[in-house]
């Protein structure tokens, strides 16, 4: 649905953005000691945790 508002191009400009944020959170969680579930759960809560802050 996206795709046609702004084109495939943009999808997945967005798109790759959004899990190389994932990998690089994912990343620095396992490197800081998290492990499993964990580390993927906060990796999580870091890429798409975000909105609950912003949103009154």
């Amino acid at each position: 649905m996206a795709a046609g508002f702004s084109g495939p191009r943009w999808v997945l400009i967005v798109s790759g953005v959004c899990t190389a944020w994932f990998a690089l959170a994912l990343a620095v969680v396992h490197i800081r000691g998290a492990r499993g579930r964990d580390a993927v759960r906060r990796a999580y809560i870091a890429t798409f945790g975000w909105g609950e802050y912003v949103t009154p």
